[in-house]
């Protein structure tokens, strides 16, 4: 495994993620190794070849690892939600990245669910309408946006339905009175 292989597999991996050796990241990382042993052995002039070698290692090593990354988590992102990723060579995924997919992929449909789970569940609600109630409003209030999206001029008297959760608050801090229509 030397710098220029590596430097021709970082230039492809722009692309998609390409086809490496299953242990490509030990291999980085036992050569690195050898070159740290070799600096500490080495006169001055064998120590900047080697301390540049080293480094370069060190950058193309993080540099494939963040690409093939962040096509990963794109491609995971792209299949929780349904759509295409644009990226190719899933299959070209070493075993510890198909880990990290799967992982992901159950993480973030995890996260969703419990995202959009956590709608209200009211049997009062029909098509996305929130449930409805009578007040008389005690006093002049000013204008507001109730959680419909409506506006709402409330001036005091005004017999008015608003959806339960303005309602209640109105009530409760005293604004508006509840009326309780008899069916």
């Amino acid at each position: 495994m030397n710098v220029d292989e590596l430097l021709i597999l970082l230039e492809k991996s722009r692309e998609g993620i390409q086809k490496i050796d299953e242990d490509l990241f030990q291999q980085i990382s036992s050569r690195i190794e050898e070159l740290i042993e070799l600096r500490k052995k080495a006169n001055n002039s064998e120590f900047e070849k080697i301390d540049e070698e080293l480094r370069t290692l060190r950058r193309i090593q993080k540099r494939i690892f963040e690409l093939r990354t962040i096509k990963i988590i794109n491609m995971a992102w792209a299949e929780v939600c349904e759509t295409e990723s644009g990226i190719e060579g899933k299959e070209n995924m070493i075993s510890i990245e198909r880990e990290f997919y799967s992982s992901l992929i159950n993480l973030l449909r995890n996260y969703r669910e419990s995202i959009l789970r956590a709608r209200p569940s009211d049997d009062k609600e029909v098509k996305g309408e929130p449930e409805r109630i009578l007040v008389r409003i005690k006093q002049d209030i000013p204008e507001f946006e109730g959680v419909d999206g409506k506006t709402y001029k409330l001036r005091k008297e005004d017999v008015v339905l608003i959806p339960s959760l303005n309602a209640n608050a109105l009530v409760k801090s005293g604004i508006a009175e509840r009326i309780e229509v008899k069916r």
